[in-house]
This record gives structure tokens, C-alpha cells and sequence, in this order.
């Protein structure tokens, strides 16, 4: 669908504004469009360095916020990310497996939380508020307490999260230059 829209509308427009999210070889179907006149947005890939672009670091953004948080990490025995299959940005895992690859912590990365036994002293990382309401109802299902036998961290900060269960732990970007 991608590569036929952008086909599709070669010489159509004036700009390409492109979120090309984690489809493969999206290089090679922008390189059929003017390179003066793509611009990437949201998040970018190695091969499309060369375009300008206005994107968050997710890797970054995952990697520093965990190393901020790494002291109040401690009291849990694993850290979990859920990665489902999807569109979430692959900068996101590269900065999970770069804080844990540097700290020594004990992890697990998950594509779902169905059939999955949750376990006290485990932290989950979720990144889609869809599964923070699967894994808060999933918690409620077990005698486990959030943030004291089971730690919660949700990507983007919301003020829903603030009240939810007492308040859940964020992470979010920092959009400071």
C-alpha cells in the first residue's frame, strides 16, 4: 500500500512529507520522488540519513530514561519490554538492549502479554497504552502489587497515567534542542 501510494503520486506534489515507521525498504520507494523535495518526519532509518528529517530519538529517549531510573530499577529482578510486532519505532528496542546490554540487567523482550504469567519482582516497559490497560487488568487477575511487587513504565506521559492505579511510572521524550 505504501509503495503504490508513493508511485502513485510522483510528481503530484510540491513536498513529500514521509513517516515511512518501520517499513522495509523504504529507501527504495522514496527514491523514485525528487530527494530536494522529501522530508522525513516522526522517526528515521540508517538509509534515509540523507533526507532532512525532524524525528524523535527513541533510542536515545528509551536508553536515557532508563539510566535515570536505574536506581529505583534495582529493586526488581527483571525488566520486561513488550515489542509487539508493530510500527513501534526500532529505536525504542536499540535503547533497551543498549541500557541493558551496559548495566548487566536481567531482561526479557515479549511480542505479547497473552498466556504470559506475570511474576513478582518483574518491571514491565509498555509502549502502547492499549497494552498498559491489558497488563493492569492482567495485575488485578493476581495478588501482585504495582510498584512494590510489580513494577509498571509506560512510554509518554499523560495525565490519565497520573491517577490510573495511584499513578504509573513514565518515560517520554524530551523535546528540548
Amino acid at each position: 500500500v505504501f509503495s503504490k501510494h508513493i508511485y502513485d503520486s510522483v510528481g503530484n506534489y510540491n513536498h513529500y512529507v514521509i513517516m515511512p515507521a518501520n517499513l522495509p525498504h523504504t529507501n527504495k520507494v522514496i527514491e523514485k520522488l525528487p530527494n530536494e523535495k522529501v522530508f522525513i518526519l516522526d522517526q528515521t532509518h540508517e538509509e534515509l540519513k540523507h533526507y532532512p528529517s525532524i524525528h524523535q530519538n527513541f533510542q536515545n529517549d528509551i536508553y536515557r530514561s532508563l539510566k535515570q531510573a536505574l536506581s529505583r530499577l534495582k529493586k526488581y529482578d527483571k525488566l520486561v519490554l513488550l515489542f509487539p510486532d508493530s510500527k513501534q519505532p526500532l529505536g525504542m528496542l536499540n535503547g533497551f538492549q543498549k541500557f541493558r546490554k551496559e548495566t548487566q540487567f536481567n531482561h526479557e523482550v515479549i511480542k505479547t502479554l497473552e498466556g504470559r504469567n506475570l511474576q513478582k519482582g518483574e518491571a514491565y516497559l509498555i509502549l502502547d497504552d492499549r497494552d498498559l490497560i491489558v497488563l493492569i487488568k492482567k495485575i488485578k487477575e493476581t495478588n501482585l502489587e504495582i510498584g512494590k511487587d510489580i513494577g509498571v513504565i509506560s512510554y509518554n506521559d499523560t495525565l490519565l497515567k497520573e491517577i490510573v492505579e495511584g499513578g504509573i511510572t513514565t518515560i517520554s521524550t524530551d523535546f528540548k534542542l
